[in-house]
């Protein structure tokens, strides 16, 4: 308590994630604005090196990323509702084909394993499949209320892009006179996040679009009927470390066998899928990620846990980030802590 620097710091760490945990829904839309202006500063600062004025970068960026909101809502976003609808009526075809051949590879070459047990977890996996599923398609109907609210949040967001984009020096103005003065270890700990979210969020937008973007194009280039489907799991799952691309794997083995069953397209489709793997971990990964804090996989699988139980899906995405901030913090408390006290004369 001495330290009145770094009280002041571990204070206002304090204030804001107990807002957020107690606000965070009213600030949604902030939240996502402020996320979006992450993803666009990159490209904004390429354009301004260009020579392109910064409120001319601004409109061109957000006018194009409103063209693409559009084209997906028109396009992209019908033909993945049709896809997951297919896959859930086609269900039980594709329950009984799986229990068919896998009874038939009891038969032919594990005599030890009972098919009784077997039958019973393929019906409860298959059950919960089909739960999900229905309560993923229900979504549109049992969210027609909330679509005023979507409305408004579809307004909003592009307006509080732009004005965070725009005016970002005299928004971290007026901020900062909410903030102690002595903020020394506090300016060291945002400069230090500021660039891992921002490098973070980035990486991980383009990685999620490139990883997806990869991947429907190989499945459609099969004919896999699940191609954008296969696509967008893929793409999502990239924001979720080591889990996400373990999860995945299942739905892609799965569609894949009821596609082409035991075949050699089969097995092209999940080397495709690996190879996009492989890539992305050792490609694109290393190439985005070059500036981010080194985590060991421990630290991110505990931070995923943590953060996802606060605040679910979205704890769980942005994980990485918030124990980039941990560890920042504690570097500089055991930094402090290390540090002789210098006595008087």
């Amino acid at each position: 308590m001495s330290d009145q620097q770094l009280v002041m710091l571990l204070a206002s760490l304090f204030i804001i994630f107990t807002l957020l945990i107690l606000v965070g829904d009213v600030l949604a839309p902030l939240l996502a604005a402020i996320a979006l202006a992450y993803v666009f500063e990159g490209i904004i600062q390429l354009l301004y090196r260009c020579k392109f004025p910064r409120v001319v970068a601004i409109t061109l960026v957000l006018f194009g990323a409103l063209l693409f909101v559009f084209f997906s809502l028109l396009t992209i976003l019908p033909l993945l509702t049709e896809q997951i609808g297919k896959l859930v009526t086609q269900a039980p075809k594709l329950v009984a084909a799986l229990r068919e051949s896998i009874q038939q590879f009891q038969t032919s070459h594990v005599s030890w394993l009972n098919p009784d047990h077997l039958h019973q977890f393929i019906s409860n996996g298959v059950g919960k499949a089909q739960e999900w599923g229905g309560a993923l398609l229900s979504v549109s109907i049992a969210s027609i209320p909330g679509m005023i609210t979507l409305l408004v949040y579809v307004v909003l967001v592009p307006v509080l892009v732009f004005f965070l984009l725009k005016d970002k020096t005299l928004i971290v103005a007026w901020a900062q006179r909410f903030l102690p003065k002595e903020r020394s270890l506090l300016q060291r700990v945002w400069g230090e996040v500021d660039v891992q979210i921002g490098n973070y969020i980035r990486g991980k937008f383009w990685e999620s679009v490139i990883v997806g973007f990869a991947m429907w194009l190989a499945y459609a280039f099969m004919n896999h009927e699940y191609a954008l489907l296969l696509g967008t799991l893929t793409g999502i799952s990239v924001w979720i470390p080591f889990v996400g691309a373990a999860v995945v794997t299942i739905p892609v083995i799965l569609l894949s066998f009821f596609q082409w069953g035991w075949s050699d397209m089969m097995l092209y489709g999940l080397l495709a899928y690996t190879v996009i793997q492989l890539i992305d971990a050792n490609v694109l990964v290393p190439w985005m990620f070059s500036e981010m804090v080194n985590l060991h996989p421990v630290a991110i699988i505990v931070a995923v846990l943590v953060f996802g139980s606060l605040w679910g899906v979205l704890g769980v995405f942005i994980a990485i980030p918030m124990a980039a901030l941990v560890q920042s913090v504690l570097t500089i408390i055991f930094e402090r802590k290390e540090v002789p006290e210098v006595l008087p004369d």
